[in-house]
C-alpha cells in the first residue's frame, strides 16, 4: 500500500477519525495503532505478519534480559500470545491452507523463547546473562535477514568463485520473496536492545507500547530507523494534535509526494530505459541518466520520509530527520551526516564504535572506517554493485580524512571571498564522486557500471535533447533547496503574507495534479 494510491487514502480517511476517538486512553491507542499497522504491512503479503510478530516477541524479551533482568513466565506468554494470534490472524485470512505446516513455525519460535528464558534465567552473573540475550537478539535478526535478503548471494558467489577452480558446488537459487522493511525494522530492532544492554536506555515491561513503536506503518517499510529512546515515550503518552501539527504535517506530506510523483518518477522515465541498455546511448545520454538518477533518488527516498514524517505529525508524532539537503555537502562526513542520517547514525552507533571507532592508531580507524561502509552498502542490496559502492564512499572518507579536509574547511571564514570560493570549489569537487558511485547503485552489473562511466568519460556526443526536460525538473528543485539551506531564508516565508506563504501549496498542489508521470514507480528502497 503505497502513501500516494488511493487504497492508502481510503485507508487513512477511515484509520484517523477512529485513531481521534481512541486518544482518551494510551492502551486503545497503541491497540489501534498495531491493527492499523498490521492490517498496512498485511496489506502486500499476509504471510509475513507472523515474521514481524516474531521480531516483535523476540525483541521485547531480549531487551528485558540485556538489561539484566530474569524473565517471568508473564512476559514470556506475551511474547508467544501475540505471535501465535497475529499468526493465527495470518494464516486465517490466508485460507488456512496447511495450516499444520504453516502453524509450525510460530510454535518452534514459543519453544525457543520458552527455552532460552529458561536457560538463561539460570546464569547467576548479571552481565554474562545480559551479554547473552544481548548476543541472541544480534544473531538471530541477523540470521532472519541473512536468509531472505542475502541467502541467494552468497550461495551464487560461491558457487562462481569454486567454479573458477574447476570445482562445481550445484548451487540452486531458492525462490526466497523479501519481505518488505526487513532492513529498517531489524536494524530498529537490534538498536533498543543494544541500547538497554550499554545502559542509555530503560526497557519498559509493556509489550503492547513495543509492538506498536516496532509496526508504527508511517515509517516501517523504508524508515527512519528510529531510536527507541526517541520513539517509545511518546507510545506511552498522549501527545497534543494542533491545527499548526496538522497544518505542518499535511504540507510535509505534500511536499514529500511532489517530490516523489513529480520529480522522482519522471526522472525514473528518462533513466530507466537508458540504464536497461546503456551500450546503445551516447556520452551525452549516459550523463543524464545519471543525473537523473541522482536525483531520482534523492527524491524518492527523501520524498517518502518526508511524507512518513508529515503523517506522524498530522498524528501528533515525531519522526526524526532523515535527509538535510544532502546534495550541498562539501565532503564525504558531511555528505553522511545529511544523507538517510538514521542509517548513517545507526552504523556509527553500532557497527563504527563497535569496531573500536576513531580509538587506536590511525590504520585501525581507517580499518573500521571501511568495514562500515563496505557493510553499509551490503545493506543496501545483495549485490557486488553495492559492495562497490559502499567501498567508494568508504574509500573517499578515507582519503578525505589523510588529507584534513574537513578540518580544512572548518577553519575558513564562510562570510570572506576565499571562504565562498574555497566552500564552492569543495562542492564541486565531491559531488561529481557521489553521481559516479551513484552509478555503481543502480547499475545491474558491475561490468554495466564500468561500460557507463568508461563511455561518459570519452565525452563524445555529449548533446542530448533530454537535457532541457533534466533541467525543466531539477533546477526548481534545487532552488527551492537553496532557499531552504539558509535559515534567514526559511524565517522570512514563515513570517511572509498568507497569500504568498499559500502560492507554494497551490504550487505544488497544481503540479502534483498536472505533472506527475504516467509510470508510477514503487519506492526505491522498499527493495532493501
Amino acid at each position: 500500500m503505497l502513501f500516494f494510491t488511493w487504497p492508502f487514502a481510503a485507508f487513512f480517511a477511515i484509520f484517523y477519525p477512529i485513531y481521534l476517538l481512541s486518544r482518551r486512553t494510551v492502551l486503545s491507542r497503541n491497540l489501534v495503532f498495531i491493527i492499523a499497522s498490521y492490517f498496512f504491512y498485511g496489506w502486500w503479503n499476509v504471510h509475513f505478519l507472523a515474521l514481524l510478530a516474531f521480531t516483535t516477541g523476540l525483541d521485547y524479551l531480549t531487551a528485558l534480559g540485556a538489561a539484566g533482568r530474569r524473565l517471568d513466565s508473564q512476559q514470556l506468554a506475551k511474547s508467544c500470545g501475540f505471535l501465535l494470534l497475529i499468526s493465527g490472524i495470518g494464516f486465517a485470512l490466508n485460507g488456512l491452507r496447511q495450516a499444520e505446516l504453516l502453524l509450525l513455525p510460530p510454535f518452534a519460535a514459543c519453544a525457543l523463547f520458552a527455552l532460552a528464558t529458561w536457560i538463561l534465567n539460570r546464569i547467576e552473573d548479571r552481565q554474562r546473562r545480559a551479554k547473552t540475550w544481548l548476543l541472541l537478539s544480534i544473531v538471530v535478526n541477523l540470521a532472519v535477514l541473512a536468509f531472505f535478503k542475502y541467502v541467494n548471494f552468497f550461495g551464487e558467489s560461491l558457487d562462481e568463485a569454486f567454479s573458477a577452480l574447476g570445482v562445481h558446488l550445484g548451487f540452486v537459487a531458492l525462490n526466497i520473496v523479501l519481505p518488505l522493511g526487513i532492513s529498517f525494522h531489524t536494524f530498529q530492532s537490534i538498536g533498543r536492545t543494544v541500547d538497554t544492554y550499554r545502559g542509555k536506555l530503560e526497557p519498559s515491561t509493556g509489550f503492547i507500547e513495543f509492538a506498536a513503536f516496532l509496526s508504527y506503518f508511517p515509517q516501517i517499510l523504508a524508515g527512519p530507523i528510529e531510536r527507541a529512546g526517541h520513539m517509545l515515550p511518546q507510545f506511552r503518552t498522549i501527545p497534543p494534535i494542533t491545527w499548526a501539527l496538522i497544518r505542518s504535517g499535511a504540507m510535509l506530506f505534500l511536499w514529500g509526494l511532489a517530490k516523489k510523483i513529480v520529480v522522482a518518477d519522471n526522472l525514473a522515465a528518462m533513466a530507466n530505459p537508458i540504464f536497461a541498455h546503456p551500450e546503445r546511448f551516447s556520452s551525452g545520454e549516459l550523463t543524464v541518466a545519471l543525473l537523473a538518477f541522482t536525483f531520482q533518488i534523492y527524491c524518492d527516498f527523501s520524498g517518502y520520509t518526508d511524507m512518513a514524517r508529515g503523517l506522524a505529525k498530522i498524528m501528533g508524532f515525531d519522526l526524526r530527520l532523515n535527509f538535510n539537503l544532502p546534495y550541498f555537502a562539501r565532503t564525504p562526513s558531511e555528505f553522511w551526516r545529511r544523507w538517510h542520517i538514521s542509517l548513517s547514525e545507526w552504523l556509527r552507533d553500532y557497527l563504527y564504535i563497535s569496531l573500536g571507532g576513531n580509538r587506536g592508531t590511525q590504520f585501525m580507524m581507517y580499518r573500521n572506517l571501511m568495514l562500515t561502509m563496505l557493510l553499509g552498502g551490503l545493506w543496501h542490496g545483495a549485490a557486488w554493485t553495492f559492495v562497490m559502492w559502499g567501498f567508494l564512499h568508504g574509500a573517499v572518507q578515507v582519503i578525505y580524512r589523510m588529507l584534513n579536509i574537513d578540518d580544512r574547511l572548518k577553519r575558513v571564514d564562510d562570510g570572506s571571498a576565499k571562504g565562498v570560493i574555497a566552500n564552492l570549489a569543495a562542492w564541486a569537487v565531491f559531488m561529481p564522486i557521489v553521481c559516479v558511485t551513484w552509478a555503481y547503485f543502480r547499475a545491474e552489473t558491475m561490468a554495466q557500471a564500468n561500460m557507463m562511466l568508461a563511455r561518459i568519460a570519452r565525452f563524445d556526443g555529449m548533446t542530448s535533447g533530454a537535457w532541457s526536460t533534466l533541467a525543466f525538473y531539477v533546477v526548481p528543485l534545487f532552488l527551492i533547496e537553496c532557499g531552504l539551506r539558509f535559515a534567514p531564508l526559511r524565517i522570512r516565508y514563515e513570517r511572509s503574507p498568507f497569500l504568498l506563504r499559500y502560492t507554494a501549496v497551490i504550487g505544488l498542489l497544481y503540479s502534483v495534479m498536472v505533472l506527475t508521470s504516467s509510470q508510477g514507480q514503487a519506492f526505491i528502497y522498499f527493495d532493501f
